[in-house]
């Protein structure tokens, strides 16, 4: 029930005109000003064991402001990365992506595996709910990158001359990757 209301909030953050000169995620945080929930920007999930690198999540739906600083921890000694700890307030992460025409299937189904991959791996993330926003022009049609990865659960709404995906998955962990819109090709030798 939770998944439904953050995506209702997004669809209705999108229906607004949008500053198309800023990201897909800032422009639907400023949407959310009223939001039921806490909208947080540019999340670091994991930090390299030597703080040379993040991982960063567009937005994570919290339920509640929290004020405790995010904490993070190193699964096994040889792992290069300290991934976020979990914490009763998180309730979903929100990746944005926008594609020009000139976008394959095949490129974005690709960027829509790495962005899952790199999420399950951050175990406290792999349990949360996730969302995917996409958009595309107008006429595009990428169902099929949506039927396979989230089945029933997403949407599409048009605006103007852009189109946008809505999907999503109570458990991002609960996502199959077995199967492929795009069949990645396979090296001979």
């Amino acid at each position: 029930m939770i998944m439904k209301k953050i995506v209702n909030e997004i669809e209705e953050a999108l229906k607004q005109e949008l500053q198309q000169d800023k990201p897909l995620h800032k422009q639907i945080a400023e949407q959310l000003t009223k939001s039921q929930f806490i909208w947080r920007e540019e999340y670091t999930i994991a930090v390299a064991k030597d703080n040379s690198k993040t991982k960063v999540a567009n937005l994570i739906v919290c339920s509640h402001f929290n004020e405790e600083p995010q904490t993070f921890r190193v699964k096994r000694e040889g792992d290069f990365w300290k991934k976020l700890d979990a914490r009763e307030d998180y309730l979903a992460v929100v990746e944005c992506a926008t594609f020009t025409n000139n976008s394959t299937l095949c490129e974005i189904e690709k960027e829509a595996r790495d962005i899952l991959r790199s999420r399950k791996e951050v175990h406290s993330v792999a349990g949360l709910g996730f969302v995917w926003v996409v958009e595309v022009e107008a006429g595009v049609d990428i169902d099929t990158i949506f039927e396979l990865y989230f089945k029933d659960n997403f949407l599409t709404l048009e605006q103007g001359s852009k189109k946008y995906y809505i999907g999503w998955t109570e458990k991002l962990k609960d996502v199959d990757m077995r199967n492929f819109v795009c069949p990645p090709i396979q090296k001979k030798g």
